[in-house]
């Protein structure tokens, strides 16, 4: 196992955008860690939602519709190294991120741009809606999950998000129970993720809560059907921090 951000191939000058489901939001944060460990500036936002978080997490958070965010911004880079924007306060609890355009705006004033750029209500795996997910143009990477602990779930609302699509990619009927072929379906689908990677940009999957042998060999069977159409794929745990590529 590895750090996850060179397991995951991603350093300086990158936009990483990050769908799918099954931990994003620990993702996120456990690279921007990892970047900042490294004395790096490392900006954090979102183009869809994000639920409040402590500040010993997300850094200073800045909200543009509270008014001028540019100055407090690029001091909290200069000076910690992490800073976290968004757009609006749509309820105590929930923030709306901001425009793709403006995430491609915001690529210069850090060294990496880690972006949310999907939903999946909690659930660990979906099939993306047409409208999703939404990535910003300077994307480099486009980074899919998966977790892992959806395996011998039921193919149901409450372990996957847009039930029908991942039913319909799978050939599966709602409620049969997932499988590695179901994972390999629902991310692997020419219509699905592979076919919103913007021009130039890599794609990768990470399959997360892979945290024991049994998980990593799924995993690494996973691995192997997805590369073509992903550039790679690795596996392991966002919240422990550790990776393992297996493409």
């Amino acid at each position: 196992m590895s750090g996850l951000l060179a397991a995951l191939r991603i350093g300086p000058g990158d936009v990483v955008a990050v769908a799918g489901a099954g931990g994003k939001t620990t993702l996120v944060y456990r690279l921007a860690a990892e970047v900042r460990a490294r004395g790096l500036r490392v900006l954090v936002t979102t183009t869809t939602h994000m639920g409040t978080l402590p500040e010993a997490t997300t850094g200073p958070l800045f909200v543009e519709a509270d008014g001028n965010a540019q100055p407090g911004l690029e001091q909290a880079l200069s000076q910690g190294g992490l800073a976290t924007l968004l757009g609006r306060r749509v309820r105590p609890d929930k923030l709306e991120g901001v425009t793709r355009e403006r995430v491609d705006e915001l690529a210069r004033h850090a060294d990496l741009v880690l972006v949310e750029a999907d939903g999946a209500r909690g659930r660990s795996l979906k099939s993306p809606a047409d409208h999703e997910p939404v990535v910003p143009g300077s994307t480099t990477l486009l980074l899919v999950l998966a977790g892992l602990d959806v395996l011998g779930q039921p193919l149901a609302d409450g372990h996957v998000h847009r039930v029908d699509r991942v039913a319909a990619a799978a050939r599966r009927a709602p409620g049969s129970a997932v499988d590695e072929d179901v994972i390999v379906s629902a991310l692997g689908d020419p219509s699905g993720y592979p076919s919103r990677v913007p021009p130039r940009a890599r794609a990768a999957v990470f399959l997360n809560k892979a945290e024991d042998e049994a998980a990593l060999g799924a995993a690494a069977r996973i691995a192997r059907r997805l590369v073509p159409p992903y550039h790679f794929v690795v596996a392991g745990s966002a919240r422990a921090g550790s990776a393992q590529a297996f493409s």
